[in-house]
């Protein structure tokens, strides 16, 4: 019940926040008119681009773990939160898992923006539920073993934006040149965000696909669970928690 009542608690401060309310539909949007301005001219729709905004503006609020530890350290609750006796692996998550539930309106904010537009929508079936869970699980994981290293950080938020586009890109998120796409392909199944998107965007995916993903998920969350305490007393040890 403790980790509920974390959880809600710090859902009700996330959501007051304009910066982080804000984000999800800045990210989301932009991505939205891109798509749209790109293929205005020649019309060439493939009824994807509203689910490439999605992906981004999902990952953009996981992304806010930094600016989430560091709205908890500026208003001095953070060394409090790690010490109230709850195991600090669910206090974390409790303090995350407000951005990765709040990140998933940005498919349905992507999907009504591109009606607006004119925009076609496809792929609306039960393989998108399941790419969409998948991520939100990948992106949440992903982003508490992130969280780790900022608790070191007292200027976390400010390296926030530099996880945003280079995770997406490497994971599949947008065409990019061949001579670049054929240098980091191999490196695609290691990042756990790469099969959900696939499945997101129905494209053709086999059995090795499935098992890595599995496997790199299960890889961050042992290490995250290791690596917790571990942080979190070098960071009491070093005074890092606080503000100043």
């Amino acid at each position: 019940m403790s980790f509920i009542k974390i959880a809600l608690f710090q859902l009700k401060l996330y959501i007051k926040n304009t910066y982080f309310v804000n984000l999800v539909v800045i990210e989301t949007t932009t991505m939205l008119l891109y798509e749209y301005l790109s293929h205005y001219v020649h019309h060439t729709y493939t009824g994807r681009e509203w689910l490439i905004a999605g992906v981004m503006g999902t990952w953009a609020s996981c992304t806010t773990s930094a600016g989430a530890l560091g709205f908890q350290r500026f208003q001095g609750t953070l060394p409090y939160l790690l010490n109230t006796g709850v195991r600090r692996e669910k206090v974390l998550l409790a303090t995350l898992m407000p951005a990765a539930i709040y990140g998933l309106t940005a498919f349905p904010l992507a999907g009504i923006e591109a009606i607006l537009l004119g925009m076609p929508i496809k792929y609306l079936d039960w393989q998108l539920v399941l790419g969409v869970f998948l991520l939100w699980l990948a992106a949440t994981v992903l982003s508490y073993f992130i969280s780790l290293f900022f608790v070191l950080s007292k200027n976390a938020i400010v390296y926030e934006q530099l996880l945003l586009l280079p995770i997406l890109l490497l994971s599949g998120l947008l065409n990019i040149p061949y001579f670049i796409s054929q240098k980091i392909q191999p490196f695609q199944i290691f990042s756990p965000l790469t099969f959900p998107i696939k499945i997101i965007y129905h494209l053709p995916i086999n059995s090795i696909w499935i098992i890595m993903y599995i496997i790199v998920v299960f890889v961050f969350i042992f290490l995250s669970k290791y690596m917790t305490n571990i942080v979190i007393k070098q960071a009491f040890k070093e005074g890092r928690l606080n503000v100043f």
